[in-house]
């Protein structure tokens, strides 16, 4: 007889396994850019997750470079969303919403438990 929590895992898993894609980016990147973006600024998304502004420049490079596109045009100081930026932010909104979602989750399983 199969235990309980293997039946309701095999139950919740997708039907055909998650294959990752090699552009994948990283959650840090991802908090990066929404950071840039929430807050305006470099600097002020680099306080927000206490890394130094630096950190802040590449995660995004990068994330850019995964993607192969522009997310945010830079000019000078002030920055702003390109077209595809727009659409994968509200993707990233929903990612992190979902990843939200799961953590406050398992913290419920875990105080059900006790």
């Amino acid at each position: 007889m199969e235990d309980a929590s293997v039946l309701m895992f095999a139950f919740l898993s997708p039907i055909r396994p998650f294959v990752m894609n090699r552009n994948m980016p990283e959650i840090r990147q991802v908090l990066a850019f929404v950071a840039i973006v929430e807050t305006g600024s470099f600097t002020l998304a680099a306080k927000r997750l206490n890394l130094t502004q630096s950190a802040i420049s590449h995660s995004l490079r990068s994330l850019e470079e995964a993607l192969n596109t522009r997310l945010i045009d830079r000019k000078g100081k002030f920055h702003t969303l390109t077209p595809t930026g727009e659409v994968f932010l509200c993707h990233c909104h929903a990612v992190l919403a979902e990843l939200d979602r799961a953590v406050r989750h398992m913290s419920e399983l875990q105080q059900q438990a006790v």
